[in-house]
């Protein structure tokens, strides 16, 4: 699996100055990542992938569930947008993307310690009004949720309807790639629901190929993030996008 090492202050300073804003030029790459050939895109005809770019629809794939017991304990919603932190975070953000950046509350009623597994394709969709981006985890991302203690009038569902967080919910800051360039990164007035796992072949080439790399510089991001626009923007992955991730 992909694996993050490196300092998220850094990742903060580098969405800020715009490295990698969703919303940037669509030209298939950047920094150090060769761009396309001059004809263009090489991997073949555009394709409709729903939620993805700008094609309408839902993400499609498998569908995501938590273990039995566990919960989703309010409204999933964007972390800072310039620290990327979680108010009462549980853990340490999990993931190596830098421009949708998810706080996820957890609730284990089983009374005991559940491990929980956000494979790589777990997808988030936006769902606040405007353009807020769908975020992509590229990462194995395993947890283990202790049982959540009762708040002092009993269960708190305050989240449930209000756009909050239970009182007592494991926080999980979850870093993520952005899968519509042209809108919005996320911020802490988008919200969003549990997506499926990714079934499109081309993310799920690109997550084969990024098994046992080690993500661990903003550039490195920057190769994944402008692979992910090759194929949710244009028509998959590049000759040259092959050969950045070959060299992660």
């Amino acid at each position: 699996m992909a694996q993050a090492a490196w300092k998220w202050m850094v990742v903060a300073a580098a969405v800020g100055a715009g490295v990698l804003a969703c919303d940037g030029d669509d030209d298939g790459g950047g920094g150090d990542n060769p761009p396309p050939p001059p004809t263009g895109f090489d991997a073949g005809v555009d394709v409709f992938r729903p939620g993805l770019g700008e094609d309408e629809g839902a993400p499609q794939g498998t569908p995501f569930s938590l273990p039995e017991g566990v919960s989703f304990a309010g409204t999933l919603r964007g972390a800072d947008e310039v620290s990327g932190e979680c108010e009462n975070a549980s853990v340490e953000a999990q993931g190596s993307g830098a421009t949708v950046r998810v706080c996820v509350p957890l609730r284990n009623d089983t009374g005991a310690p559940v491990e929980v597994v956000f494979p790589p394709g777990f997808v988030v969709v936006s769902t606040s009004e405007g353009r807020g981006q769908n975020g992509l985890l590229i990462e194995r991302t395993v947890l283990t949720v202790p049982p959540t203690p009762p708040g002092p009038g009993g269960r708190d569902d305050a989240g449930t309807s209000d756009g909050g967080v239970e009182e007592n919910a494991y926080i999980v800051p979850l870093y993520m790639y952005c899968l519509n360039e042209e809108r919005d990164p996320s911020n802490p007035f988008i919200t969003y629901a549990a997506g499926p796992v990714t079934s499109d072949d081309a993310l799920q080439e690109l997550l084969r190929l990024l098994q046992g790399k080690r993500i661990d510089s903003v550039d490195d991001v920057g190769v994944v993030q402008y692979a992910i626009y090759s194929i949710t923007e244009g028509r998959g992955l590049t000759t040259p996008d092959r050969d950045a991730i070959d060299d992660l």
